[in-house]
């Protein structure tokens, strides 16, 4: 039998007991296989069939005689106009009937008749199949173990086959060769059994997680995914996180929703990830809501082991029925769960892995080193090397190596290495190593269900020692109980607790360290050895900082069914959250590692601790209620939502520890700073949603939800925001039914509407709780109390605050379609949106500058941004071979439509402006020697004179080498202008920092056992201006040199990538590092994000050990990573800053799945 062709069957109409058989058969049978079983013979009826299909002929004869007709969708579709009238007449007669108009011949094994469409010229030879044994069973779910009623169990190669009861048992007479069974059920993969010897089985089946699929999780509920108007995408998290050493639940996310940004800027053990949903927000920020099981929550705190399934509502019809917070998408969490009545299972899994990073900056080697500087006229180095000394050294080297064989040369008590030391392979000397653990329990009784699961994680770095690290346990347990026949209720208890450990010395020291600088202890003249400051040695000797986060979430809930059709939820959570952090600040005497001197052994020591302590409540109260009327169906849910939160925070440092042993408050001695905050807010609603279906072809969906904020004043609080869908099943109609077998499906559905959004911030980015109150925020001033030697404590001056500002209202359209072909092997999404973020809060119109402050911010400026997003999933089986393929494709764009900047600063927002713009000059290459006046030029190329024509930047003389820009206003010098839109002076836009066509492609493959899974990822256009110290060379004389700064300009080398380099990196050198095109980096990437090859052994093998299932693999993370920028800077990184962001890691796993 071809399982394809019974998914599609059983997908198409709905039935359980609708199974497709491919082979013909050339016979009736009209005996039946069981002693004491009636015979088609002996069963009257009477019918009245007028101009009725045959698949309605079937169901009316299995309401009449119990039997369980069986037969392919296709073969019966078309015969629509049967006329039977019969009154007391058999079965048999019946069936002779329809097989004599119709050409379908009927088989009767037990209660079940299979029917089958026959050829021309093909004979109706009745042949009866001899049954002689009986087998029974059970059919489970692999994964819960609950019982799965209405499942086929079939004799492969005939016809011969039951389902299974409530209880998932089956009892089933067999021919005495029958050799496999064949067992299949919507939702799941077909199991393929051997018979043997046996009479009874016990049959687990696996979900197939593309039919997992058919019923999404949307606000305060599910649909089925054919119901769905909204634009709202779904993945099952065993799907995306697989076997994969990755234990940060948005991590596993990145690249498996299209339109879902998921973002770290660095590969530390524990960074938190940056969730972006449909592109830029808003001026004042946002991101998407975030729920488990409806109450918000924080995606890195969950163990993505426990996620059953990851929802993610993009548009305001999808979302805004969770309101205020709501406005940039929800992503909706829901997690595993017990089912009753089933026995206790245990499952563990287990991972361990190593890493190393992906790539890191090369510093060039001594004598690299020392040329450049040479070349670049740096008369010594900081550390008092005279660079043409220690050229003449290099070279001497070079020659005749043995000469130094301590790797050095001295000169005047000055030591001139020359050799390398490479501190950074002592730095980075250990791999990183990860390993995770889960263990759950689960079961269930006939009221009860239960759910245990232990989770841990350690995350060790790549950096020298453990102190580059991240640990966290995650316990969620999961209890519901069936308390009478219309009341139950459930508690679910999450706690994670985490600590992450970060070294003192940080990535940047250890990479701009000279190759050349010392590793290892100096031996003194006592002969005793002191560490040499490498950043290795201090990470070693001096303490790490530490943060310890606990978080407790418990969330009670009651349902009560009230009436046929209508359920009443109450929900409330508590959540407590702590964060812990210590820095202690030691001086451990060390000699340096550069200057080869002792280190100041008096410098201050210190130590700073602080505590932040949230308690958050939140309250969900709401009722559904449904109801069918002939082919109108309607669904209504109504409800309150509350929730309010209060967080205090403290900070405490104090300098010259007695001790750094044991470092505390209490045994330092001078200097104490403390500070604290505190702050609280609230929010409620009231919200409504109504559904509407007819036939289950054309559907309406109705939202409305009044929101209050505690941010805003009094009299502005509430606002009402609606919404809007609609969607059509284009395939159900009529007239398309020549097409059905090719596609499958095919709904086209349309959204609007409004959500609120309450976010505000500052200017540093930090969410303000009280815009409207005019606040004086306490601050050390510079002055002295001299009575306690200490700086007094003042108050700043209150900034204007507007009385009626508001919410800013996010406004979106949505188009989509969602379509299926070719037996549902091939599925398609796209959808098409424009979002408007209405009066957003800025600064409102100028005020006078006698008035000393800025404006308070009003509700005066909007946003557009325009998007498309597309899916596309290919799925199919070619005998025991499964196979799946699909990628997501989605671009986004923000423009700023509304803005109080009637100067047009390009500084500031302005009209027009697209989000992520990049202003900068138009390169045109290096200044030559023949841009100049002959015979103008010195010696060393300087102070030469522009031949008429050849621009210049304003006050600056160039000289060749030197980056030379276009003269784009023709004024004949190179200027920012007044830096607006009216006057950019030679800037233009020369790029968008924005990430363009962002990517995911996966695939799949399992045959007998083994199996194999891939995911790519990537952004397929962006730009980034990089300005830093890895990217540029020798911006200051402290800097270190890298490999690829070794092509810079000189007379010799024209045609380099990098400009003529100055003494300290001043002179012209600043200039030519402007804002331009020719250093504008692209920040496309692509990486193979994981590739999985893993094995399931046969179950007889795994019963041996009294286990259930068990499967090991082998997993690569960030395999390859293709970007074009320099060694150590990744596009993706989040804060290029100086240019020491800690690497990407590169990581190879191995474990093991094991179920009882």
């Amino acid at each position: 039998m071809n399982a394809n062709l019974l998914k599609k069957a059983v997908k198409m109409s709905r039935y359980v007991l609708v199974i497709a058989f491919v082979q013909c058969i050339t016979y009736l049978s009209l005996s039946a296989a069981e002693s004491g079983a009636q015979s088609v013979s002996e069963i009257f009826l009477s019918i009245k069939w007028e101009e009725v299909s045959m698949k309605k002929a079937m169901s009316s004869l299995e309401t009449e005689t119990g039997f369980n007709f069986l037969y392919k969708d296709s073969e019966i579709r078309n015969i629509t106009n049967i006329n039977m009238v019969r009154s007391n007449v058999s079965l048999k007669d019946i069936l002779m009937e329809l097989s004599r108009n119709h050409r379908l011949q009927f088989k009767r094994i037990n209660q079940t008749v299979s029917v089958i469409k026959v050829m021309e010229q093909q004979a109706f030879d009745p042949v009866t199949e001899e049954v002689d044994r009986v087998l029974n069973g059970k059919v489970t779910d692999f994964v819960t173990g609950e019982s799965l009623p209405g499942a086929s169990v079939l004799v492969k190669g005939t016809t011969v086959g039951t389902i299974t009861d409530y209880n998932g048992n089956f009892t089933l007479s067999v021919p005495d060769n029958a050799e496999v069974l064949l067992v299949s059920f919507v939702g799941y993969d077909t199991e393929e059994v051997s018979i043997g010897d046996q009479t009874s089985f016990e049959i687990a089946m696996i979900p197939d997680i593309q039919s997992l699929s058919e019923v999404v999780v949307v606000g305060y509920g599910t649909q089925k995914k054919a119901n769905i108007t909204g634009a709202a995408a779904t993945v099952q998290m065993d799907e995306v996180i697989g076997d994969r050493p990755e234990n940060n639940a948005a991590r596993a996310l990145q690249g498996a929703v299209p339109g879902l940004q998921v973002s770290f800027g660095s590969g530390r053990p524990g960074t938190d990830t940056d969730i972006q949903l449909r592109g830029f927000e808003s001026i004042n920020g946002g991101e998407p809501l975030i729920l488990m099981d409806n109450v918000p929550v924080e995606l890195n705190d969950i163990n993505p082991r426990d996620i059953e399934s990851v929802t993610v509502l993009k548009d305001a019809a999808a979302a805004s029925i969770y309101g205020a917070r709501a406005s940039f998408g929800v992503v909706l969490i829901t997690t595993k769960k017990a089912k009753k009545d089933q026995p206790a299972r245990l499952s563990y899994s287990n991972v361990m892995s190593i890493s190393d990073p992906t790539e890191i900056p090369k510093a060039a080697k001594t004598a690299d080193f020392v040329r450049a500087l040479n070349s670049w006229g740096h008369p010594n180095l900081w550390t008092g090397q005279d660079m043409p000394t220690w050229l003449d050294f290099v070279e001497q080297y070079e020659q005749d190596p043995s000469a130094f064989p301590l790797g050095y040369a001295e000169e005047a008590g000055t030591i001139y290495p020359l050799t390398e030391n490479n501190p950074l392979d002592e730095f980075l000397d250990d791999p990183g190593f990860t390993h995770i653990h889960n263990l759950n329990v689960s079961g269930g009784s006939a009221k009860s269900a239960y759910r245990i699961s232990l989770g841990y994680s350690d995350e060790d770095g790549v950096m020298v020692t453990s102190k580059d690290r991240f640990t966290r346990y995650n316990l969620n347990t999961f209890l519901s109980t069936e308390i009478s026949d219309k009341l139950s209720s459930s508690l679910a208890i999450n706690y994670r607790a985490s600590t992450r450990l970060d070294p003192t010395t940080d990535y940047y020291r250890a990479i701009t360290f000279y190759s050349f600088s010392r590793t290892g202890s100096h031996e003194m003249p006592d002969g005793t050895f002191l560490p040499y400051d490498s950043p290795a040695n201090l990470t070693r000797l001096q303490p790490a900082d530490e943060e310890k986060r606990n978080n407790l979430r418990l969330t009670g809930k009651l349902d009560f069914n009230l009436l046929e059709g209508l359920t009443i939820t109450t929900e409330y959570t508590y959540e407590n959250r702590v964060r812990n952090f210590k820095r202690t600040r030691n001086n451990p005497e060390t000699f340096s590692a550069v200057r080869l001197v002792p280190n100041d052994a008096t410098a201050i020591t210190s130590y700073n601790r602080s505590n932040e302590n949230r308690d958050y409540y939140a309250l969900n109260l709401y009722a559904k209620y449904s109801k069918s009327i002939d082919d109108h169906n309607f669904d209504a849910l109504v409800g309150m939502n509350r929730e309010n939160s209060s967080t205090e925070f403290f900070s405490s440092t104090e300098d010259n520890l007695i001790s750094t042993d044991l470092p505390s408050l209490s045994v330092a001695l001078d200097n104490p700073r403390v500070s604290d905050s505190f702050g609280e807010w609230a929010v409620a609603g009231y919200f409504g949603r109504i559904n509407y279906n007819y036939k289950q072809k054309y559907f309406l969906e109705l939202n409305g939800r009044y929101d209050g904020s505690s941010r805003f004043p009094s009299d502005d609080r509430f606002g009402f925001f609606p919404s809007v869908s609609a969607g059509w099943q284009v395939m159900s109609e009529p007239f398309l039914s020549s097409i059905e077998n090719i596609v499958n499906g095919f709904k086209i559905r349309g959204s609007w509407g409004e959500i609120g959004n309450q976010n505000i911030v500052n200017a540093a980015g930090n969410p303000i709780l009280y815009p409207f109150l005019p606040t004086l925020d306490p601050y050390q001033a510079s002055w002295i109390n001299p009575a306690a030697n200490q700086q007094f404590t003042s108050l700043r001056t209150p900034g204007l605050v507007s009385s009626s500002f508001t919410w800013e209202t996010v406004q979106t359209l949505n188009l989509g379609l969602d379509a299926e072909f070719f037996d549902n092997k091939l599925a398609v999404t796209f959808d098409r949106f424009i979002r408007k973020t209405l009066d957003m809060l800025a600064p409102g119109a100028e005020l006078p500058a006698v008035l000393g402050a800025s404006a308070p911010r009003q509700n005066v400026a909007d946003l557009e941004t325009n998007g498309w997003e597309l899916q596309m999933d290919w799925r199919d089986e070619i005998g025991q071979f499964k196979y799946s393929i699909g990628f997501n494709l989605f671009d986004n764009q923000a423009e700023i439509t509304k803005f109080d900047n009637e100067e047009g600063l390009i500084s500031q927002y302005y009209v027009g402006q697209e989000i992520g713009e990049i202003w900068g000059y138009e390169t045109d290459g290096f200044y030559t020697i023949d841009d100049f006046v002959e015979g103008t030029l010195n010696d060393d190329l300087t102070g030469g004179m522009l031949k008429e024509g050849i621009p210049a930047f304003q006050g600056v003389n160039p000289n060749p080498g030197d980056i030379k820009y276009k003269d784009l206003n023709g004024d004949g010098e190179i200027f920012s202008g007044n830096g607006t839109l009216d006057d950019p002076g030679d800037r233009k836009i020369i790029g968008n920092s924005t990430r363009r066509y962002q990517f995911g492609v996966f695939g799949s493959a399992g045959f007998k056992g083994f199996d194999l899974s891939f995911r790519i990822v990537g952004v397929g256009k962006r730009e980034r201006w990089i300005s830093n110290n890895v990217y540029w060379p020798f911006l200051n004389r402290f800097n270190n040199v890298f490999e690829h700064h070794l092509d810079y300009w000189t007379p010799e080398n024209t045609d380099a990538f990098y400009p003529r380099v100055y003494e300290g990196g001043g002179g012209n050198y600043p200039r030519s590092r402007e804002v331009q095109t020719r250093y504008l980096s692209d920040g496309a990437f692509w990486k193979l994000q994981n590739i999985t090859i893993g094995y399931t052994l046969p179950k007889q093998i795994v019963n041996k050990i009294f286990a259930e299932s068990l499967r090991v693999y082998v997993s690569a993370e960030n395999l390859i990573d293709n970007d074009k920028l320099p060694d150590g800077i990744h596009p993706e990184f989040q804060n290029f800053g100086f240019g020491g962001t800690y690497p990407y890691l590169r990581s190879y796993a191995v474990g093991l799945n094991i179920t009882f």
